[in-house]
């Protein structure tokens, strides 16, 4: 049997057509075995002995053997029976030999007909599965913030992508809308973006006209820290949210200076840039309805924390498998959810 050096020493005497010919038929292989998705499993198993329950959250639970190869449980509170995978997303998936290259198209950021078609899946399972990935984000935003936090609101238009009854004409082109028509007529989403100075980020879609000081309190809730630095523009609606909240140290610029004239220190270019990655990243899937931007935000947010890492997909698995709460989630999400005809 020839060593790993040696393979890759014959590797590289070969063209480069037949190298990704080859990786792409190895990556193939490892997919449809799901390799990546059993060592994740492996590795939680390694960590805690038993899955608590799902249901009450109890830790007093017996295993009570298996069911197609899926470790099976009964909590001793509630009684209730649940496997390994209950309140995941991959609960009761029966092609679950398909998520490794269905994150793998994600990662790509594919939109959901193409990975229908590259996979060979319905597009309303694809549109099904993306949004049971993305429901297992939700338990993972982060608590809170602290340090130093520029925060500034994003405006997108408000998209009503799948709806089957709108009352207006549909438009043309992505920025072919009327800001706020009418008095009551709300037609952009303010996303408020909270940015550490050290990297952590939290994202609140706001269906707006103008952010309020109630709007933002109910967004940025409880995520700030004690003694926490906000810096902000000269928005009243940030000056009436400090002052109800006096353990923040409030900072604030002109919004067209973009770094204060008195302290270079004091600027918005983080939050600013976050805005244009956030941009960058909703562009390729052609508009995304305005009732799933939470789930896209979380989405950008997670995948720019695990960027860089060598094991993006393994990071997806292992945060899917320890998200009890994410087909609850899902199930929440799919009540407002369009039936897509394909």
């Amino acid at each position: 049997m020839k060593s790993s050096q040696e393979i890759k020493e014959l590797f590289v005497q070969l063209p480069i057509s037949s190298q990704r010919q080859l990786l792409d038929e190895l990556l193939q292989e490892q997919e449809l075995q799901g390799k990546i998705l059993t060592d994740a499993q492996e590795e939680i198993s390694g960590k805690r002995e038993k899955k608590p329950c799902p249901h009450c959250t109890s830790k007093n639970v017996y295993k009570r053997g298996k069911q197609k190869g899926v470790q099976m449980y009964q909590c001793n509170d509630c009684e209730k029976w649940y496997s390994e995978t209950t309140g995941t997303p991959l609960y009761d998936i029966k092609l679950k030999s398909k998520w490794q290259s269905y994150l793998r198209c994600m990662e790509n950021g594919m939109p959901i007909k193409k990975i229908a078609k590259e996979i060979g899946i319905s597009i309303q399972t694809s549109f099904d599965w993306r949004h049971k990935i993305l429901s297992s984000l939700n338990q993972f935003v982060p608590e809170q913030l602290s340090s130093e936090v520029e925060c500034d609101e994003l405006e997108l238009a408000l998209n009503n992508k799948g709806s089957r009854n709108l009352d207006r004409e549909s438009r043309k082109r992505g920025n072919d809308f009327i800001r706020n028509i009418g008095k009551d007529e709300v037609t952009v989403v303010q996303v408020v973006t909270a940015v550490e100075r050290k990297g952590e980020k939290y994202l609140k879609a706001v269906a707006s006209k103008r952010l309020s000081n109630e709007e933002i309190t109910k967004a940025l809730d409880g995520k700030l820290a004690d003694n926490t630095i906000l810096i902000t523009d000269k928005h009243p609606s940030y000056k009436a949210f400090a002052k109800d909240n006096p353990a923040i140290q409030h900072k604030a610029l002109l919004a067209k200076d973009h770094v204060d004239r008195n302290d270079k220190s004091i600027h918005l270019q983080k939050v600013n840039n976050v805005h244009a990655q956030v941009r960058q990243f909703l562009r390729p899937f052609n508009g995304v309805s305005s009732k799933y931007l939470q789930n896209y935000l979380n989405w950008y947010a997670y995948a720019d924390k695990i960027r860089g890492s060598k094991t993006t997909l393994k990071q997806w698995f292992l945060i899917m498998l320890l998200s009890d709460q994410a087909y609850h989630y899902y199930e929440m999400f799919k009540q407002n959810a369009v039936i897509l005809r394909t």
